[in-house]
Formats: C-alpha cells, sequence, structure tokens
C-alpha cells in the first residue's frame, strides 16, 4: 500500500501505468501517484489477463498473478473466491459497466491477500477502486 499499489504490481521497463511515478524509489514494485491510479493498473491488467490470456477463472488469474515459487497459491485462490463468493473455476463474466461489482470486488479480495488489509483499509480502497474502475472507463 506504501506504493499506493495494492495488488504490488512488478516494475516494468516496457509499460508505463498512467499514474506511475518514474523512476520509482521501489526496486521491484510499480508506484503510483494515487491510490486510484493503482487500482485502474490493476483492473487494467486483470482485463489483458482475462482477454488477451483467456484466465477467465478466479483459480487461473491467481495462477498467473502469483507464482508458485514465492506463494502459496491454493490459499490465495481459496482466499479470493472466499471473499468474492465466487468458485475457483467459475467463470467470470467480461469486465463491462454491468460487471464491474464483480471485477471491483476480485480487486478488493486480491489486494486484501496481498496486503493483508483490516476492515477500514478496505472500506477506504473500496473507494479508490471505484475511482479506478472510472478512470479505465471514463
Amino acid at each position: 500500500m506504501r506504493n499506493k499499489n495494492p495488488l504490488n504490481i512488478v516494475k516494468n521497463a516496457n509499460i508505463s501505468w498512467q499514474g506511475e511515478i518514474k523512476p520509482s524509489t521501489d526496486k521491484n514494485f510499480a508506484q503510483f501517484e494515487t491510490l486510484a491510479y493503482g487500482c485502474r493498473a490493476a483492473l487494467k491488467l486483470l482485463r489483458t489477463y482475462y482477454e488477451k490470456h483467456k484466465c477467465q477463472t478466479i483459480s487461473r488469474i491467481i495462477r498467473r498473478w502469483a507464482p508458485e515459487t514465492e506463494n502459496n497459491v491454493q490459499a490465495y485462490i481459496k482466499n479470493v473466491s472466499r471473499m468474492t463468493g465466487i468458485e475457483p473455476t467459475t467463470p467470470l463474466p467480461p469486465m463491462k459497466e454491468e460487471t464491474k461489482l464483480v471485477w471491483c470486488d476480485l480487486v478488493l479480495a486480491m489486494a486484501t491477500v496481498e496486503c493483508g488489509l483490516d476492515t477500514k483499509s478496505k472500506e477506504i480502497l473500496a473507494t479508490h477502486i471505484d475511482i479506478g474502475w472510472k478512470l479505465l472507463n471514463p
């Protein structure tokens, strides 16, 4: 959260995110001007996973997102599934305005796993995810 990057997006020299701070003072993770820009980047990256890489379930998204060498992927999938109420292998809907809640809930759940958020932090982040959605879909 210190980088305003709730999903801990790794820096990539080939990608410049809207609102990204460059140069970054973190050697591994992207830093953003606002939490909303970090949420926008998370949503944009998840949309790419869904559309380009065909990661259309929680299980497939998490397996791509969080490498087994660095994470307990089964626990990650189980926690995100529990928090969203979506089974790990249930196909997610395309990212559209009418499915906004599904995708915003997914980002909130993933951020909770990534950052260990408490209730107050989740409430604050939910507002920024909503703003990030609007930045993604003006």
